[in-house]
């Protein structure tokens, strides 16, 4: 009877040590207290212009309390079908959310209005800027900016090397614009230090000359551990940013104290030619590694990742 009593009594302790162990596992497998979750914004907007293969949509959208002033934006959405049904002039209610390094549209609605709205100016002008930037091929004519040291800049100073464009400002509050060209830069800049060093130049042309003086590139540069040889700040005039802007197709407008802006990054060969333009923020820094190499060796052998 006693060695029964002794053998009940460790089954009963072998099944709460079973049932501790699975307890514990099961808090192991729950999520991280703390872990960040997307702002949440509902805004109201006027839909100006729908681009499905970007899955991108641009919007004229009121003020987003404590986040943005009222302004045209493009927005991307992960579900392309959220673009269905939708056209310049439709009325709309949508989600945004916004998280460290990424924003995006989870949710659009349409609202029923008896007349849509007309296409502005806007939407025609950048048809226009569509059919009147450079192309593959094309030779880019010479420019004139400032760089964060104050001095004087021209694209023909590049000559030789590969020439990354892109466009930014430093007070972009999207993460998935400027943000992410910066990033990317940095990340591109490392790449090409190490397979092709003295023969390439990243530039990033600021379309807030108002605000991006020189020490505030040159501080926004140092954030991004930037080499001043390497990876060049600039900015200018408003006639010099707006023949840059013109040669690339780029649309940026100032709104409320911000810029309402598109993206446009490009390579530009050794002799000066337009190799490749993005007109988004989907290629990566491996992408535009492996056009660089094209450009300077003539072939696109695959390097490391």
């Amino acid at each position: 009877m006693k060695l029964k009593l002794i053998l009940i009594a460790l089954s009963v302790l072998a099944a709460l040590a079973v049932i501790s162990v699975a307890t514990l596992g099961h808090r192991s497998a729950a999520p991280k207290p703390g872990a960040a979750s997307p702002q949440t914004f509902q805004v109201h907007g006027l839909v100006r212009g729908v681009n499905a293969a970007s899955k991108t949509i641009r919007i004229a959208h009121d003020p987003i309390p404590s986040y943005m002033p009222a302004m045209t934006m493009p927005f991307p959405v992960k579900d392309p079908a959220l673009l269905n049904h939708l056209a310049p002039g439709n009325e709309v209610q949508f989600e945004l959310l916004v998280t460290d390094d990424d924003s995006w549209i989870s949710h659009i609605e349409k609202i029923p209005a008896e007349a849509a709205a007309p296409a502005t100016a806007g939407s025609k002008s950048l048809d226009a800027l569509e059919t009147e930037c450079l192309h593959a091929g094309d030779q880019v004519p010479d420019f004139t900016l400032t760089n964060q040291d104050g001095h004087p800049i021209h694209l023909h100073d590049f000559h030789g090397q590969a020439v990354v464009l892109t466009f930014i400002y430093t007070r972009c509050p999207l993460p998935n614009f400027c943000p992410l060209m910066s990033k990317n830069f940095s990340a591109l800049e490392q790449r090409l230090a190490q397979e092709f060093p003295n023969r390439f130049q990243l530039l990033s042309i600021s379309m807030d000359p108002e605000f991006d003086r020189p020490d505030v590139l040159k501080a926004y540069a140092s954030r991004y551990g930037a080499n001043p040889k390497d990876w060049t700040f600039a900015v200018g005039d408003d006639d010099s940013l707006n023949f840059v802007a013109g040669l690339m197709g780029l649309y940026f407008e100032k709104q409320n104290g911000l810029i309402s802006h598109d993206l446009r990054t490009a390579v530009i060969g050794p002799d000066g030619r337009l190799v490749q333009l993005w007109k988004s923020n989907l290629w990566t820094p491996y992408e535009i590694q492996r056009t660089v190499r094209e450009a300077l060796t003539g072939h696109a052998d695959v390097a490391t990742r």
